[in-house]
């Protein structure tokens, strides 16, 4: 089903299912791009290096990109670039910003983002992912999302960048998720 069709979904429907899919599978149209543009960037190689990024060549896609720099080898993450749609899908301020810093203001947060990056960190291979948001988090301002998570390296033997593109249904009934009802 089409982002643009996804179900839209009421007061009952509060707990998180996110799956994973394949890249071909993709359907926002600005997922495609990013993950495609990746693919062309990638010349034969595992993933593309940071320095091939060129912002001109995916203006349809920085609103809804973050570019995570990976610290000491995973370490640590920070955010080096928050598009605007993603600025505005958190309650969290993202940008300049650690995950060992967002510990203690949005474990909710970072705990899930650790998980996924260090998985594409580890692997060396993107990840695609869709699904509702629940109640389990709270400061999220979308309901249902599909994101890609690909890796970024100088050289195949490291990721030490990932290229995240998102693109949300926000939350049409309610502007505080906390206070639906069961």
């Amino acid at each position: 089903m089409p982002l643009s069709s996804a179900p839209v979904f009421h007061e009952s429907s509060d707990q998180t299912a996110v799956h994973a899919v394949a890249l071909d599978e993709l359907e926002s149209p600005i997922i495609k791009l990013a993950a495609d543009y990746w693919r062309s960037l990638r010349n034969g190689r595992r993933f593309p290096a940071r320095k091939d990024l060129h912002p001109r060549d995916i203006s349809g896609i920085l609103r809804d990109m973050t570019l995570v720099k990976i610290i000491d080898g995973g370490a640590d993450y920070e955010y080096r670039i928050v598009g605007d749609a993603q600025a505005q899908a958190y309650s969290v301020p993202l940008q300049g910003r650690r995950i060992s810093e967002l510990c203690v203001t949005a474990p909710w947060f970072s705990h899930i983002a650790t998980n996924v990056y260090e998985h594409v960190r580890r692997s060396g291979e993107p990840l695609a992912m869709r699904g509702r948001i629940g109640r389990e988090f709270p400061q999220a301002k979308f309901v249902y999302h599909e994101s890609v998570f690909l890796p970024l390296g100088a050289s195949e033997d490291a990721v030490d960048h990932l290229l995240i593109v998102s693109t949300n249904v926000f939350n049409a009934f309610s502007k505080d998720k906390t206070s639906r009802s069961t």
